[in-house]
């Protein structure tokens, strides 16, 4: 056995000339496998198009039951050599590479295809730098950095090969979660990077924000995303440079012109949140600041959401937890000690009364707030509220679908808190928000949040980041993350 005194070097690629992009497309490969050849040819045709550096990394998987005899039990004798398909030998590559700053792919690894987290034990790998880890199963996690510095991700790949699983229980279950496709990776000339996965149907065929690629044709002809899930909102906290990136005449909402968009924590509730109603000094700040009432906030709000209505795209604005907390608030203040939202804190509660008295069970109190502020005549193409555990299904053909609905804030019956786990034992496809760090396990995707990464209570080290999922016609996801107002290179 040959013995180590350091950890692997690491070769570092050049960034590009100013002005232009570098593209990396990163996948993996296993032993005695063949390729998904449609996976492969796309994914080619793809790195063509934009003159993208593919790497592949080799990973052994040692399937006993893969001999001549067939039986269940295997001699040494009986075991085939290793080999891989040769078409991938142009462009493997088993070392680290860093792509950019901050940011290392991993093809040294060898990680078991069956792992159920395949990103366990490696968060604090590359120390600081993100990480790419080659494996079969996408993946995506956010670790908590010191506030300031930038959240750090690790993801996984996907693969080209086809599916070879010992049919036992952890085989089984891996070739379930197995993930055509490869991550594409974007580096600016300044060291920016860009990542977002590319998962692909059986047959190869797969989407990149507007790029369809199937049968070996690159497509630009605008394919709009089936959906897009903002990271949370918060409208109170959201920066207006922010704003003009997505929701702005040719931002990124113009630019991808997805059929439904999904909103999670539009109202923020900063004015009068439970969680501040015994600080005395917050109080004493947003008093200053003007920021203690609750009308003016859900007007700031309501105009918001008709800066982001779209004649061409549903907008579902999801029941949240700071959504709720408007409810809260109505059920439990006493407005004879809050004159600057006495009046308001009336008319909403004998909105709610009346519904009672009428049982009316569709009154929703955030709704209402809203509309009250629209003035006469406003025209509003597509906004949706819905209410708690009201489903949101879209790609319905699709395995099932992908739920929307859901914030994340409550789990499996009535548990508090984000799990990413508890949402993919559902076995339906979902993306959560509530938790404001991104994140991919198995059928489950939770976004991060789009306004500002401090909001004074997130206090110590965090792992918030400007993360939105796409989700396209085929029933496939991908995670973005906006960087320094920039979501590609």
């Amino acid at each position: 056995m040959t013995e180590k005194l350091r950890a692997p070097s690491t070769l570092r690629r050049p960034l590009p000339n100013p002005g232009d992009r570098s593209f990396y497309i990163l996948t993996s490969a296993q032993n005695n496998t063949d390729l998904n050849q449609g996976c492969w040819d796309n994914l080619l045709a793809y790195a063509k198009h934009l003159d993208a550096e593919i790497m592949v990394a080799t990973y052994t998987y040692d399937k006993a039951h893969q001999i001549a005899s067939k039986k269940k039990t295997a001699k040494e004798s009986d075991r085939q050599p290793e080999w891989w398909v040769p078409e991938i030998d142009p462009y493997t590559c088993d070392e680290r590479v860093a792509l950019a700053p901050g940011l290392v792919w991993c093809g040294e690894l060898q990680i078991l295809p069956t792992a159920i987290n395949p990103i366990s034990g490696f968060e604090s790998y590359t120390g600081r730098k993100s990480t790419i880890l080659p494996h079969p199963k996408f993946a995506m996690q956010s670790i908590a950095s010191p506030k300031g510095t930038g959240t750090k991700f690790i993801y996984t790949t996907g693969t080209v090969t086809k599916r070879n699983y010992i049919q036992k229980k952890a085989g089984q279950k891996a070739e379930f979660h197995h993930g055509y496709g490869a991550l594409i990776v974007e580096i600016d000339s300044e060291g920016q990077w860009f990542v977002r996965q590319i998962s692909t149907q059986d047959n190869g065929t797969f989407y990149d924000l507007q790029t369809r690629v199937m049968g070996g044709v690159v497509s630009s002809d605008q394919h709009r995303p089936e959906a897009i899930v903002w990271g949370d909102i918060h409208e109170r906290h959201l920066e207006q440079r922010m704003k003009d990136l997505c929701f702005g005449a040719g931002g990124v909402l113009d630019t991808l012109r997805p059929r439904y968009q999904v909103l999670h924590d539009v109202l923020d509730f900063r004015a009068q949140n439970h969680h501040d109603r015994d600080d005395s000094w917050k109080t004493f700040k947003k008093f200053c600041e003007g920021g203690l009432s609750v009308e003016q906030e859900i007007k700031d709000t309501a105009s918001f959401l008709l800066t982001v209505d779209r004649k061409w795209c549903t907008t579902a604005v999801v029941c949240s937890n700071h959504d709720m907390a408007m409810v809260r608030w109505l059920k439990e203040a006493d407005f004879r000690v809050d004159p600057e939202n006495a009046l308001f804190f009336l008319e909403a509660n004998q909105a709610a009364y009346m519904s009672i008295l009428r049982q009316d069970t569709a009154f929703y109190p955030i709704e209402w707030a809203m509309r009250r502020t629209w003035p006469l005549g406003t025209v509003v193409h597509g906004i949706k509220f819905l209410r708690r555990d009201e489903r949101f299904t879209v790609c319905p053909d699709k395995a099932g679908g992908i739920e929307l609905g859901m914030h994340g804030d409550i789990g499996a019956n009535g548990a508090r808190g984000i799990n990413l786990r508890t949402f993919a034992k559902t076995g339906r496809k979902c993306v959560v928000g509530h938790g404001h760090s991104a994140g991919w396990f198995e059928g489950a995707r939770q976004v991060g949040v789009l306004s500002a990464l401090d909001q004074g209570y997130n206090e110590g080290m965090s792992s918030w980041s400007h993360t939105n999922a796409l989700i396209y016609p085929n029933g496939k996801m991908t995670l973005f993350t906006i960087w320094n107002y920039k979501w590609r290179a």
